[in-house]
């Protein structure tokens, strides 16, 4: 996770502005960024999150989150190791943070897993809502790695993830996360905007090493 840190902020994922810059366009953003608003206290209890009921956004993120074993406090601390020894304004860092931590959420409001393809799909959905370079390059490397298998459907999540991102609401700038957190997931991703997932197959890390070593 420090070196993937790293490696994002090498190919331009330091470059937060054109995120700040839609935040700033609007009331609700620009409040967030001046206040320094964080994610609710809901977003990171995890007790809570697993006695929501079943179906409901929140619960449904909290089992992704427990059957991957790493959860975003973790994957923050191990960033915040990686981007040591830079400056960033106050501004970047929030904005930088903002986005960071909602990550993991992103994958349950679209669907994609985090396979190859579910992850190209979800960094595509970030660049369209952020304009960050860097998530466009961890997209461009992780389609590429998914032709080396000899499947081009890694592509086609790709821009389904893109298109999705660009139609829904600008998440960055959304704060009412307590209430969206407590409802059923097809309802939060209807007040979103989020567009349904077509299907997909998912491309396992396991093919991309068998085809290396072929």
């Amino acid at each position: 996770m420090v070196l993937g840190a790293k490696v994002f902020f090498s190919i331009g994922g330091h470059d937060e502005k054109p995120t700040y810059r839609r935040l700033m366009r609007t009331d609700a953003g620009a409040h967030l960024v001046r206040n320094r608003i964080g994610y609710p206290a809901l977003f990171t209890d995890y007790d809570a999150l697993r006695a929501l009921p079943d179906g409901t956004l929140g619960r449904e993120y909290i089992r992704e989150l427990d059957a991957r074993g790493i959860h975003p406090r973790e994957l923050s601390r191990l960033t915040d190791i990686a981007y040591e020894g830079y400056e960033f304004s106050p501004d970047h860092a929030y904005v930088r943070d903002r986005v960071r931590e909602a990550h993991d959420l992103y994958h349950t409001l679209t669907g994609y897993g985090v396979d190859v393809a579910g992850e190209a799909g979800v960094l595509a959905f970030t660049f369209a809502q952020t304009g960050n370079k860097g998530w466009a390059m961890l997209v461009l490397l992780n389609t590429l790695s998914g032709l080396t298998t000899g499947r081009l459907d890694g592509l086609r999540v790709a821009l389904e993830g893109y298109r999705r991102g660009r139609g829904a609401k600008f998440l960055a700038a959304f704060d009412d996360w307590n209430r969206l957190l407590r409802m059923p997931l097809e309802d939060a991703r209807a007040e979103l905007g989020i567009t349904p997932m077509g299907p997909y197959r998912p491309i396992e890390l396991g093919e991309l090493f068998r085809n290396a070593s072929a």
